[in-house]
Parts: C-alpha cells; sequence; structure tokens
C-alpha cells in the first residue's frame, strides 16, 4: 500500500515539480501507455462488477446521471433500500453514468492512495468513481471547486477543457451568482487506461466516452483556504475567551450608533487573533483533523510485540499522518482515531517515530531507557502505528 502515492501517481512528473510548475496553475496530462498501471487500485476485467460490489450496501454514495440530469434513487432500489444491481446494469445500458461517492470509505487500496495524498500535501481528498457506457457523456460542461486528479481505470475518455480563465472562487462560493460554463474552442485530450489528468479548480470542463465504455476516478483535493485557516482561529479562541461570545446589543440592526460601534469590538477580536499562539491553535485543530481522517486504520497483533527488544527492527506504518500534542503534563502520539498517552520523557521519541519514514532499531528510540524502548515499541506494534520487520 505504501507504495501508491501521488509520487506513484504523477511519475515521471516529480511531486516537487507538479507543485512548482504545475499546481493551482495549469492543467497537466500525464500518459503513460500502460494499461494496467493501476491494477494494484482495482483489478482486471471486473472492475464496474468489483466496484459495485464495494457500494452495494450502502447506496447512498450512488448516483444515475445522464447529460447532468440525475435519475430518481428510488428507481434502482429493492424494497429493503439496498442498491438493485439488475436496474442499474439496464439503465447503464440506457445510456445512464454511474457515479460512486466517497470510494475511499469502501476500498482498501483506494483509501490507502488518497490518506497518502494527503499525508504528503496536508490536504484532505476524496475518492469518486465514474462508469459511463460507450457514446454518453454523464454531466454537462461545469467546474469544480477544488482541484482534481483524474485516473482513468478502464477504457477511454475524450476530455475537453476551456481555454478561458477559471472561475474565481468568490463566483464559486456566490449563493446568487449563476455561472453558465461554455467550452468555445476547448483544448480536446484522450484518456487511455493508466494515464492522470490534474486540472485546477474552477476550470470548466466536459468529458465523453466514444466506442467503449469508461471507468475513471477522480481524487479531489480539497486545499483549506485562508478562511478554512480563519474559521479554526476563530473557534480555537472560542474555547477561552468570553470576548468571542459577547451578545450582541438589542437592535443592532436598526441602531446606527450601535451598528457604528461593533466596529471596534470585531477590531478588538482580530488583534487577539493576531496573536501568534491563537494561530498555532488554529493550525493545531487542522492538523487535529487530518490526523483523525487516517483511513484503513492500521490494526496491530500482539503476537507480533512479543519478543521485542533493542535489537527489533520497526518501521512507522505508510501512509499514516501523525502529531505529537501536549497532554495532562505528559505527550500523546496521535493517529487515526487513537491516542497514546505517555510520559513527558517520552516527547522525543514520539516526535522521532512521528517524522521517521524509514525502519529503524528499537534501541534508537532517543531520551528513554532500555526498559521504556521496549515498553513504547510494544505498545506502538499492538496498536498498529508501527510494524515489526524481520533483518532479511
Amino acid at each position: 500500500m505504501a507504495e501508491m502515492s501521488l509520487a506513484w501517481l504523477l511519475q515521471p512528473l516529480t511531486v516537487q515539480t507538479f507543485l512548482d510548475e504545475i499546481w493551482a496553475t495549469t492543467h497537466y496530462h500525464v500518459k503513460r501507455c500502460n494499461a494496467g498501471y493501476f491494477e494494484r487500485l482495482l483489478q482486471g476485467p471486473s472492475v464496474i462488477d468489483e466496484l459495485l460490489e464495494y457500494v452495494r450496501p450502502e447506496p447512498s454514495g450512488v448516483r444515475l446521471v445522464r447529460r447532468g440530469e440525475d435519475k430518481d434513487p428510488a428507481s434502482y432500489r429493492l424494497a429493503d433500500g439496498s442498491l438493485d444491481l439488475t436496474r442499474v446494469r439496464k439503465d447503464f445500458d440506457d445510456g445512464y453514468t454511474v457515479v460512486l461517492n466517497r470510494l475511499e470509505e469502501y476500498v482498501r487500496a483506494i483509501g490507502s492512495l488518497s490518506h497518502a495524498i494527503e499525508v504528503d500535501l496536508n490536504f484532505p481528498t476524496r475518492v469518486n468513481g465514474y462508469i459511463t457506457p460507450p457514446g454518453s457523456a454523464g454531466f454537462v460542461p461545469h467546474y469544480d471547486p477544488h482541484d482534481v486528479l483524474i485516473l482513468q481505470i478502464q477504457g477511454s475518455k475524450v476530455w475537453y477543457l476551456s481555454t478561458d480563465a477559471v472561475v474565481p472562487p468568490h463566483e464559486m462560493h456566490r449563493p446568487d451568482s449563476v455561472v453558465t460554463p461554455e467550452l468555445s474552442s476547448p483544448t480536446e485530450l484522450r484518456l487511455e487506461a493508466g494515464d492522470v489528468l490534474y486540472l485546477p479548480r474552477g476550470r470548466v470542463h466536459g468529458a465523453e466516452t466514444q466506442s467503449e465504455p469508461s471507468v475513471h476516478l477522480t481524487v479531489g483535493i480539497h486545499a483549506p483556504t485562508v478562511l478554512t485557516l480563519m474559521t479554526h482561529l476563530l473557534h480555537a479562541l472560542s474555547l477561552r475567551d468570553d470576548g468571542v461570545h459577547a451578545r450582541l446589543p438589542a437592535r443592532y440592526l436598526d441602531d446606527a450608533g450601535v451598528r457604528a460601534s461593533l466596529v471596534d469590538v470585531v477590531r478588538d477580536i482580530l488583534r487577539t487573533v493576531e496573536d501568534p499562539e491563537v494561530v498555532e491553535e488554529g493550525l493545531g485543530a487542522m492538523e487535529e483533523v487530518l490526523a483523525r481522517r487516517g483511513r484503513c486504520p492500521p490494526v496491530g497483533q500482539i503476537s507480533n510485540a512479543v519478543g521485542i527488544d533493542g535489537d527489533s527492527l520497526v518501521v512507522k506504518y505508510q501512509p499514516l499522518y501523525s502529531r505529537v500534542v501536549a497532554d495532562d503534563g505528559g505527550v500523546g502520539l496521535q493517529f487515526a482515531q487513537l491516542l497514546i498517552k505517555v510520559g513527558p520523557e517520552h516527547e522525543a521519541a514520539m516526535q522521532f517515530m512521528s517524522k521517521s519514514t524509514e525502519p529503524f532499531r528499537v534501541r534508537e528510540l532517543p531520551g528513554l531507557s532500555a526498559e521504556q524502548q521496549m515498553a513504547l515499541a510494544r505498545t506502538l506494534v499492538t496498536t498498529g502505528f508501527l510494524v515489526r520487520l524481520l533483518d532479511d
């Protein structure tokens, strides 16, 4: 699983080149002429049946769409609310694209890839699947309010990309703004199985199949914005400063003097937000969200922890975002849905492991006695944070 990463998706383009020259600037097509490149994500010719079987018990994430029009979900569900696969296949034959939302929650390999990208970029991701019949299009031209990586899994699809400027973010988020995307003289490109396409947010695009069905995944990269940070800052401040919770005066909308006085109130709050400690609290809250998003949580085995000593070789489970936090006079190692609490003398060892990517010997854990090193390693192997390796 650890091999599936952003670097794996983009190669031969390096991640750093992608971030320096492509990200948020222009589209990019990774054309690799390797139809089996994504077989580690989804296997062979039965991809469509495999995907439908994954989501069959939870049909709320399934949509049937044709040229932008959604089919009534009740028409392809059974009496017990589960997915009617026979009806879905019939609608697929009638030209409907099958949209499968949140696949990172159902497919372990996809969840691993999704979180690997989150660890690399610090941005939350979401993966949707699209199964489109021949000669069809699921959606009319549109834009996404987030960046997207498109992975062509099976078949091929023709994409049309607007050459106009991207839709600005303030237009995307205005509820009273009606944007009608147009695709006049678009750039046209064809994604074959194994290819990847990057689209920055706001880029108007459309796509359609030709003579064969298509299966592709979209990795939505939801980069936090300054607005996101400010929201977390104010929330963090609200947990310790009653000034944020001060009631507005009665008739504040009708009294011009009262309205004017609120400028000073807001200004005082903003001065508080400028405090580096408050900024750090806001960033810490965002870091906690990312840590808790660890999908496919690692599960260790007690038997693997038996016999661990200073010479035992271990490595941090990958991919997994983790962080070290202060906790009741000690420190805690937070990852996925877990928080491992230890004494303050463990901080250097916790920081070492949280940042590590290479195998290490238990005796290399800094700042601890041999007994503490072994006890900590056994705990983290049991919880799945560390994986025990053989010397060979």
